[in-house]
C-alpha cells in the first residue's frame, strides 16, 4: 500500500476520514479502531459489512508487506459520500500546539464530526484525585483509543466520569487536561498551560493483559502519590501512564 493508493480511482467528496498510527507496518489497536469504525456512518447510514472486512483485510495482509509503507507512520482511511473508500499512508508528524486551547480547539471540531459521522476521533479528558473525565456525553460511541485508555483507567481502579461541557474540561476545572486521540495517543497539555487554567479555575469546586503485558513504570517519586485522593502529582502521573502504555503497544508491534 502506498501513498498513490487513493489514485487509482477518484473519490468524491470526503465524508468520513480515519487517521491511525502505525508501528512497524501494523495498526496496534486494530481491533478497537475497526469497533469505532462499524459504529460510525456515512450519509446517515452504517458502514457495510463488505466496506468493513476489505479495511481489514487491507490493513492485516497488505499493509505489512508493502516495504514502501513508513514503517511508523500514519494510515489515512476515507470514505467518500458515495460509499468508496480508499486508504494512503504518510509519515507521522507530532503536534505543534500541545496547549490545553489547542487540544481543546481539537476535541471542539472532533465532536463536530462526530455529529455527523458518530464517532469522535479525538477526545479531550482531564484526571483529578482518581477520576479520570471524559470530554464526551455518556453513551457516546468512542474512538479506539479513548476505549483502552478508559479500560486502563478502570484496570488501575480509577472512577470514570463524563463531562459533556468541553469548557469545563478545557478550562481544568474537570483536573489537569489531555488529549486522546487515534492518531497521536494520549498528549498532555503543556505544563505552563496547565499551570494557568489550573489557577483560573481554582476558585471553582465542583494494562489491559491482553493488550498491554507490562507498561514502563511511571516516574518513581510521582508514583508514590498514586492514591484515590492524589494531587496534580498523581493526576499527571496517571496521565504519563496512559501514554505510556500506547509506547508499549507501538513498541511490541515493531
Amino acid at each position: 500500500m502506498s501513498d498513490t493508493a487513493t489514485q487509482e480511482f477518484h473519490l468524491a467528496e470526503p465524508a468520513l476520514v480515519c487517521r491511525w498510527r502505525l508501528a512497524g507496518r501494523h495498526v496496534p489497536l486494530l481491533n478497537r479502531h475497526m469497533r469505532a469504525l462499524s459504529q460510525r456512518s456515512v450519509a446517515g447510514k452504517p458502514l457495510t459489512t463488505n466496506m468493513l472486512g476489505w479495511v481489514k483485510q487491507h490493513i492485516e495482509w497488505s499493509l505489512a508487506e508493502d516495504v514502501t509503507v513508513a514503517a511508523d507512520g500514519v494510515l489515512m482511511l476515507v470514505v467518500d459520500v458515495e460509499g468508496q473508500a480508499a486508504m494512503s499512508t504518510g509519515a507521522y508528524e507530532p503536534l505543534a500546539d500541545t496547549s490545553a486551547g489547542a487540544l481543546a480547539a481539537r476535541a471542539r471540531e472532533a465532536r463536530g464530526e462526530a455529529a455527523e459521522t458518530g464517532v469522535a476521533p479525538e477526545v479531550l479528558c482531564a484526571m483529578r484525585a482518581g477520576t479520570l473525565t471524559i470530554g464526551a456525553p455518556a453513551g457516546d460511541h468512542l474512538c479506539g483509543a479513548m476505549t483502552f485508555v478508559r479500560q486502563l483507567a478502570e484496570t488501575k481502579g480509577l472512577a470514570v466520569a463524563y463531562e459533556p461541557d468541553l469548557g469545563r474540561v478545557a478550562s481544568g476545572c474537570a483536573g489537569v487536561p489531555f488529549l486522546v486521540s487515534d492518531e497521536h495517543g494520549v498528549v498532555g497539555s503543556l505544563p505552563s498551560a496547565s499551570r494557568a487554567v489550573s489557577d483560573a479555575c481554582g476558585a471553582q469546586e465542583g494494562v489491559l493483559a491482553a493488550e498491554v503485558s507490562s507498561c514502563r513504570p511511571v516516574d518513581a517519586d510521582a508514583s508514590e502519590d498514586m492514591g484515590p485522593h492524589g494531587d496534580a502529582s498523581s493526576d499527571t502521573a496517571y496521565i504519563a501512564f496512559f501514554g505510556d502504555a500506547f509506547e508499549t503497544l507501538r513498541d511490541r508491534a515493531r
